[in-house]
């Protein structure tokens, strides 16, 4: 079974020391969107702080076969008096 590996950045590099053994390319896909949303909901005032969050998945080549990127954007509140 194929091996992955999901490595976060968000101003600084957190390579991902475990190896998840995952059916094929789509279970990667699913497994990336739960650790995302996990990592997210548990870490969410250091994304607003840093403004851009990514999570590179690679196998265990090293090849990246795909990212996911999260961008904070926050516009100015017009208050009506």
């Amino acid at each position: 079974m194929p091996r992955y590996f999901f490595h976060v950045q968000d101003g600084q590099d957190y390579t991902d020391p475990q190896v998840a053994v995952l059916e094929d390319l789509e279970a990667a896909r699913r497994e990336a969107v739960r650790v995302a949303a996990a990592l997210l909901a548990e870490h969410h005032e250091k994304f607003w702080d840093a403004g851009e969050w990514s999570m590179q998945v690679v196998n265990d080549q090293n090849m990246t076969l795909f990212q996911l990127t999260f961008f904070v954007t926050e516009s100015a509140v017009i208050s009506k008096s």
